[in-house]
Order: C-alpha cells, then sequence, then structure tokens
C-alpha cells in the first residue's frame, strides 16, 4: 500500500484505499485566539506525556490527547451562535449533500455524513479507487475538488463573494472496524447532541449507507 503525506498547517496521513474521517469548517467559524488556547493546551498536554511517559506509552497517550483537541473544536462549533451559519440554509446545505453523492462510487465509498450548520463531518472509503484503472486521487486532491467546487455553487446560491471553508481541514485514518463504528455514531449523533433532534434519522442533512439501502461493512446503528 502506498502511503501519501500531506502538510498544510498540520501533518496529514493519507494511505492509499484507507477509510477516513474527515471534518471541515466555514472560514472563521472558530475566532482565532479560541483555536490559539485550544492549541497551547494541546501542546502543553503532548510536552508532558513527553517527559513524563515512558517511551512505549507515549503514541497511544498523545493520540487520546489529539481526540480530547479535536472534540473541543468540534464541541465549539456546535455551540457558537455567531459567525457564519450558511449551512442551515437548505439550499446552501443540499449543494453540499449532492457534491458527496456525486463522488460516491467513484472516488470513494460514502459511509456517513452530517452537514451541521458550520461544519461537515464526513466518513469515507477510499479503496474503491484501488478497483478502478484510473490515477488514485489522494484524500487532499479529494478534498480540494469537494470544496472548491461546493464553495463555487454556495457562494452563487447566497451572493457573496470570498472564503468559503477554512483551508485546513481535520482528517483521521480509520484503522479498525470498533473505530470506524464508533465514528459513524459520533457523525450521526451530533445533532442530537447540538439539541436539533431527538433522533438522527429525523436530521435532513446525515446520511447512513445502510440505512439508505447500500451495501456497507457496518452494522446499521
Amino acid at each position: 500500500m502506498d502511503v501519501h503525506y500531506h502538510r498544510r498547517n498540520l501533518p496529514h496521513y493519507y494511505p492509499e484505499g484507507a477509510k477516513f474521517f474527515i471534518t471541515f469548517r466555514l472560514y472563521d467559524s472558530i475566532p482565532q485566539a479560541i483555536l490559539n488556547e485550544l492549541k497551547a493546551d494541546l501542546e502543553a498536554n503532548i510536552a508532558e506525556i513527553i517527559r513524563q511517559s515512558p517511551p512505549e506509552a507515549q503514541a497511544q497517550l498523545i493520540d487520546k490527547q489529539r481526540k480530547k483537541h479535536f472534540l473541543a473544536l468540534d464541541d465549539y462549533l456546535d455551540k457558537v451562535k455567531n459567525g457564519p451559519h450558511y449551512l442551515q440554509q437548505a439550499e446552501v446545505a443540499q449543494i453540499v449533500q449532492e457534491a458527496l453523492h456525486f463522488r460516491d462510487g467513484k472516488l470513494y465509498d460514502l459511509l456517513a455524513y452530517c452537514v451541521m450548520s458550520n461544519h461537515v463531518h464526513l466518513v469515507i472509503d477510499t479503496g474503491v479507487q484501488l478497483e478502478k484503472s484510473q490515477p488514485y486521487h489522494n484524500l487532499d486532491k479529494i478534498m480540494d475538488s469537494l470544496k472548491g467546487f461546493t464553495a463555487y455553487q454556495a457562494n452563487r446560491q447566497l451572493g457573496r463573494k470570498g472564503h468559503f471553508w477554512q483551508a485546513e481541514s481535520y482528517d483521521r485514518v480509520i484503522r479498525t472496524q470498533e473505530e470506524l463504528e464508533n465514528i459513524i455514531r459520533y457523525v450521526l449523533n451530533n445533532p442530537v447532541k447540538a439539541g436539533i433532534v431527538d433522533d438522527w434519522e429525523a436530521f435532513p442533512y446525515s446520511y447512513h449507507c445502510v440505512s439508505a439501502g447500500q451495501h456497507s461493512v457496518i452494522q446499521p446503528v
């Protein structure tokens, strides 16, 4: 299996044919002061792990801290009232949904997503590309295409110009079946956790391939 690395502000690890959990958000949806504070906390906790923990335990402990950091950012996105919330408009959310489904079966198998008012959670399996006689598209190329197209269409719908998506996305390689199932539950539960609906299936901008009657390697949530 080929492995590709990509760096913008953060290093990204892209094994070919892997499953990924991705979160991307609207431009300026989190103030820089909040980002700086949470980043400082993460760096301090990682430094403490390196100082205090045995080398063989450090990778797992650091990974837990990175998950904690992501959850803090995601919690902020669910609760913030000001800032851009373009995706709460049905026409804009549908632009994103249609773009996600358009690439399904071509660049990835679409396993799940949730389009919130200011961010999107996405779970995909890029293994489908290995079965096709076509150039392989790494995750960064997939996301650049997806974000570029939807930004243009959404800005046109909104009658605005300028940045739409934040350039940096969060992505994580999914390594086990248990992790896959936990992440999909997390994605589908996002509007429930945010207090928007009582049942994830009542939220119009969520998707799960099993609930849609399509093949998946996971059991229904």
